[in-house]
C-alpha cells in the first residue's frame, strides 16, 4: 500500500486515535542516586507493520530521569533531550520540563526554572533546556520531560530511543561535547506481528516405484495423506505466537486481519505440480481459497486473496495427483505477498522451505525385445538392500499394453533374479505380437539395484547384452 506524504501528515482523527499508545506513556532512564538505583523502563514492543511516519504516544510521552549532576544555587545547566528515529509531533514548551520525584529512589524533585535554549520545534528531534537552579541541586534529584503530543516515528526499521545529556554551556550542548552526564533508553522497538513460517519437521512423501511413480507410498516415513494426495508443505499465516507486538494504540492484535487487507494477499508455492489435473487439484486448507489458484503450472501455483481472518493457523498445501502423469521428485517453497490495511505497510517475507517429494525405488526400461523363434530374451536384476523387495512390470508392444503374464514378484537381496520375456507374456501371445518393451518398477533404492537385458541364440551361441535404462535418467 502506498501512502502519500499528505495522507501521512494529515491523519484523520479516527486514525490518529488508533495510533495513540495510551495516556501518560512513560520512559524511565536508568540511574544511580544516593538513595538507590533507578531502574530503566522496558521498551514498548510495537508492530513493525505500522506505517512509517505515524504518531505514537499522542496522549503524552513522559521521560523520567535523575538530574545526574550536582548544581549550585543560581547556577545554570543545559539539559538536552534527543530522539533517535523520531521527531517531536508538537512544539516543545519550557513548561514541558518539570521537577518530579517519580521514584522512591529520587532524592527529591529538582528545583529549577526552565527556558528553551535551542531546538524543540515540531518535526525536529532534539531540544535543549536552560535551567537555573533555585537551590542546591542534588545529583539524585529528579525531573520529567513531557512531549504533549508524543512523537512521530521516522521508520519502524529501527528503535525509537531517547537520550538525555547535561552540559555546562550552550556551545557545548550544540557541539555535543563535553558531556557532564548522560543516559538513554529505547522507548519503542518494532517487530513483525504477522508470521509466515513452515512448522517443523517438514513433510516428506514418497512417490512409489510400484505404481510407476503415479501415486504415493503411505507407509513408513512418508507424509502422504493418501495414495493420490501428498502434503507438500505446512504453512502458518497468523499473528506471532510469542512476544506479540502491540499495535500503535497499545492493543495486542488478535488477528492478522488488523494489519492485512481483505484482498490481495497471495501465497505462491513453487515446485513440480506436473501430475496435477488442474488448479482444483492443489489446495490450501483448511480455510484457504481453492478457487483462486490463478497460476497453476508445472513449476508453481498461486493462491490469491488468501483469507486473513482470526485464527488462520496452520494450512496444508495438498497436491492431488491424477494417476496418469508420473510424480516427479521435487522440493517445495512458499512465498507471501500481502496488501496492507489502512495505516499499515507491507513487510518483506523471505521464501520458506515447505517440504519434499522423493521416489522410493527405481524404474528401469528395456530396449525393444524380441520373442522370435530361436532367441531367448531375459532381464537380469540384482539388488543389495538387505531386504526382500517387490517388483512389478509393465509390458507394451506397438499397439499398447500387453497383459496376461506374471507381472509381479520379489527380489531377494544379493541374488541375481532372472525374468524371461516369455514369463511376462500371456501363454498365447498371438493377440499381442512383438516386439516388446518392458518397464520394470523395483521398490528399492536406485543405488543398490542394477539390471540388464540379455538376448541369446542358443543354436548359434550369439549373445547380446545391454544395461536397462533408468527411466528417470534418460
Amino acid at each position: 500500500m502506498r501512502v502519500s506524504k499528505n495522507q501521512v501528515t494529515l491523519l484523520s482523527t479516527a486514525v490518529a486515535a488508533l495510533f495513540a499508545v495510551g495516556a501518560n506513556a512513560q520512559i524511565t532512564l536508568p540511574g544511580t542516586t544516593v538513595v538507590g538505583p533507578i531502574a530503566g523502563s522496558a521498551a514498548l514492543n510495537l508492530a513493525q507493520e505500522i506505517a512509517n511516519g505515524v504518531n505514537i504516544g499522542t496522549a503524552g510521552v513522559q521521560v523520567n530521569t535523575q538530574l545526574g549532576i550536582g548544581t549550585s544555587n543560581a547556577q545554570d545547566r543545559y539539559l538536552k533531550f534527543t530522539l533517535a528515529n523520531a521527531t517531536f509531533n508538537q512544539n516543545v514548551a519550557a513548561g514541558d520540563l518539570t521537577p518530579n520525584a517519580f521514584s522512591v529512589n529520587c532524592v527529591g524533585p529538582a528545583n529549577f526554572t526552565p527556558t528553551i535554549a535551542i531546538g524543540g520545534g515540531v518535526a525536529t528531534n532534539s531540544v535543549t533546556f536552560q535551567i537555573t537552579a533555585g537551590a542546591i541541586q542534588n545529583i539524585g534529584d529528579c525531573l520529567r520531560f513531557t512531549m504533549p503530543s508524543g512523537m512521530r516515528v521516522a521508520s519502524t526499521a529501527a528503535a525509537v530511543n531517547v537520550t538525555y545529556e547535561v552540559y555546562e554551556f550552550l556551545a557545548q550542548a550544540i557541539a555535543n561535547t563535553p558531556v557532564l552526564y548522560t543516559a538513554n533508553r529505547n522507548y519503542a522497538t518494532f517487530n513483525p506481528s504477522v508470521q509466515f513460517t513452515a512448522p517443523q519437521p517438514q513433510p516428506s512423501q514418497t512417490a512409489t516405484a510400484l505404481s510407476g511413480f503415479l501415486n504415493f507410498n503411505t507407509g513408513g516415513t512418508s507424509a502422504a495423506i493418501a495414495v493420490n494426495i501428498a502434503n507438500v508443505g505446512n504453512i502458518v499465516l497468523d499473528t506471532v505466537a510469542v512476544n506479540v507486538p502491540f499495535l500503535a494504540d497499545g492493543v495486542t492484535p488478535s488477528s492478522i486481519a488488523t494489519v492485512l487487507a481483505a484482498n490481495g494477499n497471495t501465497i505462491t508455492v513453487t515446485g513440480d505440480f506436473s501430475a496435477a489435473a488442474g488448479a482444483a487439484n492443489v489446495t490450501l486448507a483448511p480455510g484457504g481459497s481453492t478457487t483462486a489458484n490463478t497460476t497453476l503450472a508445472a513449476g508453481s501455483v498461486a493462491f490469491a486473496n488468501v483469507s486473513r481472518a482470526a485464527g488462520v493457523g496452520t494450512r496444508i498445501v495438498s497436491y492431488n495427483v491424477n494417476g496418469v502423469t508420473q510424480v516427479q521428485a521435487s522440493s517445495y517453497t512458499g512465498s507471501l505477498v500481502t496488501t496492507a490495511a489502512a495505516g499499515y505497510r507491507v513487510l518483506s517475507y523471505a521464501p520458506i522451505t515447505l517440504g519434499t517429494i522423493a521416489r522410493d525405488g527405481v524404474q528401469f526400461e528395456s530396449p525393444w525385445m524380441t520373442s522370435s523363434p530361436g532367441y531367448i530374451s531375459r532381464i537380469f536384476v540384482t539388488q543389495t538392500s538387505g531386504n526382500t523387495v517387490n517388483w512389478n512390470a509393465i509390458v507394451r508392444n506397438s499397439a499398447g499394453l500387453v497383459t496376461g503374464g506374471t507381472l509381479t514378484g520379489t527380489l531377494l537381496s544379493g541374488r541375481l533374479t532372472q525374468l524371461t520375456l516369455a514369463s511376462l507374456l500371456p501363454a498365447d501371445p498371438t493377440a499381442f505380437p512383438g516386439p516388446y518393451q518392458v518397464t520394470l518398477n523395483v521398490a528399492s533404492d536406485a543405488t543398490v539395484t542394477t539390471g540388464s537385458y540379455v538376448l541369446t541364440a542358443p543354436a548359434g551361441g550369439a549373445v547380446a547384452s545391454v544395461p536397462l535404462y533408468r527411466a528417470a535418467n534418460r
